[in-house]
């Protein structure tokens, strides 16, 4: 599929992959990095080279939850932190999830940020540690964007809370499209578990050729591989799952 631009997930801990980032990248394997920034790292490796970003927000792993009212302080500072490196690196987008919790307190967070690159990804229909996900269904999706926001569709997040909910995957993924997303998140994944999921290409039962569809009606090209990384040492892997990607696509 032409003018499709292919990005590498990486994150902030990940110093020692940037060699091997930048050549994929002249190799043609890749064009941009989606870069998570972890608390306590630094900027300086990766604004030595001239590499497209953009910036996924830090996950949950580290405390942000910008869904949990209790911890507004800790979220302002690290989405501040994430605004910094989007601007350090002249990041085009930063992917932000809506965490688990309470989507009024999602809402008030986001009233606060006036950055338009921000771009609300849409999750999993699931439970964590008793507190619901926000952003599975399109509606919450499009509210949250309200009139200043992009959105990031990610498909194995959007099947996964089809098979939760007992409808059709295909259907439900084209209501996503109609909210103009300005990324993709792509990876396999199993038909048969409700339980969010990141598989190699070729693992799973998604139909690749539907999001081919899917991403020829988009006005967007921006994909972001989400496949494991079997060696957290080596891109390997990526650069595997890329190659059956772009075979299929």
């Amino acid at each position: 599929m032409n003018n499709i631009k292919f990005g590498l997930k990486l994150w902030s801990i990940n110093y020692d992959l940037i060699k091997e980032s930048e050549e994929l990248i002249s190799g043609g394997f890749f064009d941009y990095i989606e870069l998570m920034p972890i608390p306590g790292t630094q900027i300086l490796p990766f604004k030595k080279n001239n590499i497209p970003y953009i910036i996924h927000s830090t996950s949950d792993m580290y405390g942000f939850n910008i869904a949990d009212k209790d911890k507004y302080d800790f979220n302002l500072d690290l989405i501040k932190q994430n605004i910094e490196w989007a601007d350090e690196l002249n990041a085009e987008y930063i992917i932000v999830h809506p965490g688990f919790g309470e989507m009024e307190t999602v809402q008030k967070f986001l009233d606060k940020m006036e950055d338009k690159r921000i771009l609300i990804e849409n999750m999993p229909k699931a439970e964590i540690n008793g507190e619901k996900i926000v952003g599975f269904t399109p509606e919450q999706i499009k509210e949250l964007q309200g009139n200043k926001f992009g959105f990031c569709l990610d498909f194995g997040h959007a099947i996964k809370t089809a098979l939760n909910s007992g409808i059709n995957y295909k259907q439900y993924v084209k209501e996503f499209l109609s909210l103009n997303p300005k990324v993709f998140h792509i990876s396999d994944g199993t038909l048969i578990s409700g339980k969010d999921e990141h598989l190699n290409i070729g693992e799973g039962d998604y139909d690749f050729s539907f999001f081919a569809e899917c991403i020829k009606k988009s006005k967007t090209r921006y994909l972001t591989l989400e496949t494991p990384k079997i060696n957290l040492n080596s891109l390997k892997n990526d650069k595997e799952n890329i190659l059956k990607l772009k075979a299929i696509l």
